[in-house]
C-alpha cells in the first residue's frame, strides 16, 4: 500500500508540472527500487490526475462544451462562440496527438527508454523550458487553429520517455503568441482528453486486476492520492508561471537529468 501511495504521488505532482512523469516512474524504479506501476495500475493514475484537472477546470470545462454545441447548432452567443472555437483547437491537438501516439507510440518508447536515455530527454525539456518565452500575450479565447496544429505535434513528441507533456506544450503555446496564463490554461485543458483517454485505454485489463494482485482498495488509494496531488501540482504551475517562474522547472530538469546520466545504469 505504501508503495502505492508513493506511485500515486509521483503520478500526480509529475503530470501536469512539466518534469515529466514516466522520467520519474523510471527513476523511481531503478533509483529507490520501486516498482513501476502496471497498465493498469498506470490508468488509475492517469485518471486520477485527469479527474483532478477537470474539477480545477470545470467552468472552462463547462464554457468550451456548451460553445461546442452552440458551434455544432450553428448558433452564436458573445462569450461562449469563443469558447466554441477553443474547443474545436481542442479537438485539433487530441486528434493529432492521437493519430501520430497510434502511428509512433511502439518505436518511440522502444528507442528512448533507457534510463540515460530518458535522463537525456529530461534534460531536453530543460532546454525547451529554459528557452520558453511569451511573445505577443494573445488570450485563450484568440487560439487558433495554428495553435492547436503547434500544441498537438508538442502533445505527441511526449511519448517519448522524458519529455514534459506538460513542458513541451506550454513551451509550443508561449512560442505561438499565448500569454503565460493562457499557455498553461490550454495545456492543462489539452491533458485532460489526452490523460483521460490513455486512462480509459488501459482498463480493458481492468478484469485482470486480482490476478495482477491489485486490490479495489489499493486502486481507489492509487487514484485519490493521484487525484490530490495532482489538483496541488496545477495549483503550483499556476503559482510559479504567474510568478515568472517557469525556467526554475528547467533547470530542475537539467539539474536531476544530468544527475541520472552520471549515476544510471544503462
Amino acid at each position: 500500500m505504501l508503495n502505492m501511495v508513493v506511485l500515486g504521488l509521483v503520478q500526480g505532482l509529475t503530470e501536469f508540472l512539466p518534469v515529466s512523469s514516466t522520467a520519474h516512474l523510471l527513476f523511481a524504479e531503478a533509483l529507490l527500487g520501486i516498482r513501476r506501476p502496471g497498465i493498469l495500475l498506470e490508468a488509475v493514475l492517469h485518471l486520477g490526475t485527469a479527474a483532478a484537472a477537470l474539477v480545477l477546470f470545470w467552468g472552462d470545462v463547462r464554457r468550451l462544451a456548451g460553445g461546442w454545441v452552440l458551434s455544432l447548432r450553428r448558433r452564436s452567443h458573445p462569450v461562449l462562440s469563443a469558447y466554441g472555437r477553443v474547443a474545436w483547437v481542442i479537438v485539433l491537438i487530441t486528434t493529432i496527438t492521437a493519430v501520430l501516439g497510434l502511428a509512433f507510440q511502439d518505436p518511440l518508447e522502444r528507442m528512448f527508454s533507457s534510463l540515460r536515455g530518458t535522463a537525456a530527454q529530461l534534460m531536453a525539456t530543460g532546454i525547451l523550458l529554459l528557452l520558453a518565452r511569451e511573445r505577443s500575450g494573445r488570450a485563450l479565447t484568440e487560439a487558433t487553429a495554428a495553435d492547436g496544429v503547434a500544441v498537438g505535434l508538442a502533445q505527441a513528441a511526449a511519448i517519448i520517455p522524458g519529455l514534459s507533456r506538460s513542458g513541451t506544450t506550454i513551451a509550443a503555446a508561449l512560442w505561438m503568441g499565448l500569454r503565460r496564463d493562457d499557455a498553461v490554461r490550454l495545456s492543462l485543458l489539452a491533458a485532460i482528453p489526452a490523460v483521460a483517454g490513455a486512462g480509459l485505454v488501459g482498463l480493458k485489463d481492468l478484469s485482470l486486476g486480482e490476478a495482477m494482485g491489485y486490490t479495489p482498495a489499493q486502486l481507489l488509494v492509487g487514484f485519490a492520492v493521484a487525484a490530490a496531488s495532482g489538483a496541488a501540482a496545477i495549483r503550483w504551475l499556476l503559482h510559479a508561471v504567474r510568478r515568472g517562474q517557469l525556467r526554475h522547472f528547467g533547470v530542475y530538469c537539467l539539474v536531476v537529468g544530468a544527475v541520472v546520466l552520471v549515476v544510471g545504469g544503462r
